[in-house]
């Protein structure tokens, strides 16, 4: 059974055939050409150990025909004759933009599934400076937290935001585990503002991080 935060990186595939980047056990993989969701997939990792693990997974679930593994640093080795989807999940949003920023021209002919466990804002941020659209974001709880998926497409407009709008991205306020997603982002921000404040040699960030999370608060509607 797939966690709730690759499910809902499932349910953002669009296309028939999905690349897995970071596969780890191939789970994803599995899980699209069991559902239907995709005809074929690729299962691509960095190193050996992973791919070994989802070698043998692919294999169990009687996939080999339909599931490629391959062994790949980001989308370098990554085919993109015929893939429609590229999903990214349980990375920091620093290295998911690195892989994005290595592979630019594949990742502007697919749909990105992107799923960072820290600093969404910045990945976001990347996104829209690069010509890219949040068509869609989704808050997911999963065990003790709150995850966001990010659906995007290249659009060729190229947009700065702020960090606060890059957090909002997409997301459905009206949706009870957004507006959570989005307090959370709140308190972290206030938090870090007051550490600095405490900090020997304090410095303009804390007032940024304020002015961040008081527009948060309007977007909220609070």
């Amino acid at each position: 059974m797939l966690s709730k935060r690759l499910l809902c990186c499932a349910e953002m595939v669009r296309g028939s055939v999905a690349a897995d980047i970071g596969t780890d056990h191939a789970w994803l993989p599995i899980y699209l050409v069991e559902s239907g969701r995709c005809e074929s997939a690729y299962a691509c990792d960095i190193a050996e150990g992973p791919l070994s693990f989802a070698k043998k997974n692919i294999a169990g679930a009687g996939l080999e025909d339909k599931i490629a593994t391959v062994l790949s640093d980001g989308l370098t080795e990554l085919s993109d004759e015929n893939i429609t989807d590229i999903i990214i999940a349980g990375m920091g949003g620093e290295m998911i933009r690195d892989i994005l920023r290595n592979g630019l021209e594949k990742a502007k002919k697919v749909n990105l599934i992107l799923q960072p466990n820290t600093r969404a804002w910045e990945l976001i941020d990347w996104l829209y400076r690069n010509g890219f659209e949040v068509s869609n974001q989704k808050a997911v709880a999963d065990g003790k937290f709150v995850y966001p998926v990010i659906n995007a497409r290249f659009s060729g407009n190229a947009k700065v935001l702020t960090e606060a709008e890059c957090l909002a991205a997409g997301l459905d306020f009206r949706e009870e585990i957004s507006q959570e997603y989005l307090s959370a982002q709140i308190k972290r921000l206030r938090d870090a503002a007051n550490g600095i404040k405490k900090a020997a040699n304090p410095d303009s960030r804390a007032s940024e991080l304020e002015s961040t999370a008081l527009e948060l608060e309007k977007l909220l509607g609070r």
